[in-house]
């Protein structure tokens, strides 16, 4: 936000008037599909965020000069992993064996085996995914709906999430960094501008530009759609997008419901690996589970 921010919004000495927002987002904006919409998008929620936040907490007298003022119409991505780079990019993450990417490996599967949003991932405190059975459960807490929300994850996420616990350092001096994933910086989880270099640097070697983290959210939705066949209730409990009908307040998908998709899905994905295709090392195919728990490494608290 702050960098959305710089051009513009920071550079400001006094709140904008309506004339000079509108004004701004002409400029920026062009026009509805134009080149520039999206960041003329961005800075007019900004400062629309901005004034009604203090419009709400009442320290804000200024009214919102951003009122009337509609965002430009921009095309809806649809870019998901094909199925030629997900066969790739599972390969590559058999291979992981370094510190940075047994992380990025367990940050990377979280979204997409749960089609989680990558803050979500990212963020993910230390005690919010235990075993479950073969499987694992991970409570997100409060989501970008207001409500607590709890997914399933499959085995094969817990064991690089195992992997990953076995080397997880602890950079916070004063006690244990509640995060699954620490940065630096204390009780805090890696930056999401780390991550981002990280994943820019990942699909350049794989050969998968243009496609964004967020992007296997949408990969998720599309196959268990598309190649799997369920319902879209199913995939809209496993996105966690809101169901505004009336129905939804006494028929909704619970946590058990969402094992055997989540599981399928997975177990799709990791059979790509054994179809031909671009090869970046070639480790022996993921075990089935036994029936034995799953390995996990347990904290104190």
């Amino acid at each position: 936000m702050r960098r959305a921010a710089s051009p513009w919004i920071l550079t400001l000495h006094a709140t904008p008037t309506r004339a000079e927002v509108l004004a701004r987002h002409k400029t920026k904006g062009h026009g509805d599909f134009q080149h520039g919409a999206v960041s003329a998008n961005t800075e007019l929620a900004l400062v629309r965020a901005a004034c009604r936040w203090g419009l709400y907490q009442e320290c804000w007298e200024g009214g919102d000069p951003t009122a009337g003022i509609k965002k430009w119409k921009r095309p809806r991505r649809k870019r998901i992993g094909r199925l030629d780079e997900l066969r790739v990019l599972l390969r590559y993450l058999d291979c992981c064996v370094n510190d940075a990417e047994l992380r990025d490996r367990a940050l990377i599967g979280l979204q997409l085996f749960t089609g989680c949003r990558p803050s979500e991932a990212r963020t993910a405190r230390l005690d919010a995914i235990r075993p479950y059975g073969e499987m694992g459960c991970w409570t997100k807490g409060k989501t970008k709906t207001g409500e607590p929300h709890e997914i399933p994850v499959p085995w094969q996420a817990m064991r690089w999430l195992d992997a990953w616990l076995r080397v997880r350092p602890d950079h916070d001096p004063s006690g244990r960094n509640p995060c699954l994933f620490p940065g630096f910086s204390r009780e805090a989880p890696i930056t999401a501008t780390t991550f981002r270099i990280r994943w820019a640097d990942l699909r350049i070697k794989l050969g998968m530009p243009g496609l964004w983290t967020y992007d296997l959210r949408r990969t998720i939705a599309c196959y268990l759609g598309n190649e799997l066949h369920y319902d879209d209730t199913t995939i809209r409990a496993v996105l966690n997008h809101f169901d505004g009908s009336s129905l939804s307040h006494y028929y909704f998908k619970n946590f058990d419901s969402l094992i055997k998709p989540i599981q399928e899905y997975a177990d799709w994905l990791c059979s790509l690996k054994t179809t031909p295709g671009a090869d970046v090392c070639t480790p022996p195919p993921l075990r089935q589970p036994t029936g034995e728990p799953a390995a996990w490494v347990e904290y104190p608290g």
